[in-house]
């Protein structure tokens, strides 16, 4: 296979699917009705990863990028990233004739990804609030108003959904700060023990959430369950404030494969008879 083939990074493309088929799972949609939809939010986080790595690629101490685009020019990659969102678009042009509203949700997570990858990555709170909205809560409110669920410009959401994403935004919160440690990222302008309340902080409110939503809506344990366990994990890493896993990129390729996993275990509920 072309080395090439790792500048698309398509082992983060869980991060914006899962959502999508979390949403297709608990509304017992057809998820063939919405494969569009999905493999346009795959080429467009393919877009994102490469735009990324473009304002990466300036950046001397991002090492792991450096490797990946050794050899491929600025144009190159660039290319990439807009074949990448071209393809999307056309995806999502016959869902959008469809329902116009989407060009809303789509317009507007477009924007915010560009503005994390192009300006707002360093700056915290801001783009973690960005990396949720767009990741999570848009796409899932995508596929609802795709499948005719929704009267209005903003698709109802019952209290176990909104229990279930909030489970999702807090454990992707503190993935991501742990993904940010490792890459001494925006987090780590913040003292070791900043750090530490925070990835604490976060994996321990994820945790509640999640014990008390089990009690609310037992019906929704298998998915309740990993949001309580997953969060330990973190904490683990971050046990000491004086050892946090900096440059540890086995432990965010072992986050990654999680993810992966937990991804087509959604897919395998999904398509079960």
């Amino acid at each position: 296979m072309s080395k090439g083939f790792n500048l698309l990074r398509v082992e983060y493309l869980f991060t914006v699917i899962t959502p999508l088929l979390l949403a297709i799972y608990l509304n017992s949609y057809n998820i063939t009705n919405h494969v569009d939809i999905i493999a346009a939010f795959g080429f467009w986080a393919i877009t994102g990863n490469t735009i990324n790595d473009l304002m990466d690629m300036n950046d001397p101490n991002e090492s792991e990028t450096l490797k990946r685009v050794k050899d491929y020019s600025k144009k190159e990659i660039g290319v990439l990233a807009i074949s990448s969102f071209l393809l999307g678009c056309a995806l999502f042009i016959e869902p959008v004739l469809r329902h116009l509203e989407l060009i809303v949700y789509l317009g507007l997570t477009a924007v915010l990804v560009i503005l994390y990858c192009v300006a707002l990555k360093p700056y915290l709170v801001i783009n973690w609030i960005i990396l949720d909205f767009s990741h999570i809560w848009l796409p899932y409110l995508i596929i609802k108003i795709n499948a005719g669920d929704s009267s209005n410009l903003l698709p109802f959401l019952n209290l176990p959904e909104i229990m279930l994403l909030l489970s999702a935004s807090i454990l992707a919160l503190s993935s991501n700060f742990i993904h940010e440690v490792i890459d001494n990222d925006a987090i780590t302008k913040l003292s070791p023990l900043g750090q530490q309340i925070i990835l604490w902080g976060s994996s321990i409110l994820g945790i509640g959430l999640s014990i008390v939503s089990v009690f609310m809506f037992p019906e929704y344990f298998i998915f309740f369950f990993p949001f309580m366990i997953f969060p330990f994990a973190v904490i683990y890493m971050s046990r000491s404030r004086n050892r946090l896993p900096h440059g540890a990129t086995t432990i965010k390729d072992i986050g990654i494969i999680v993810g992966n996993l937990s991804m087509v275990f959604l897919i395998v509920l999904i398509i079960k008879p």
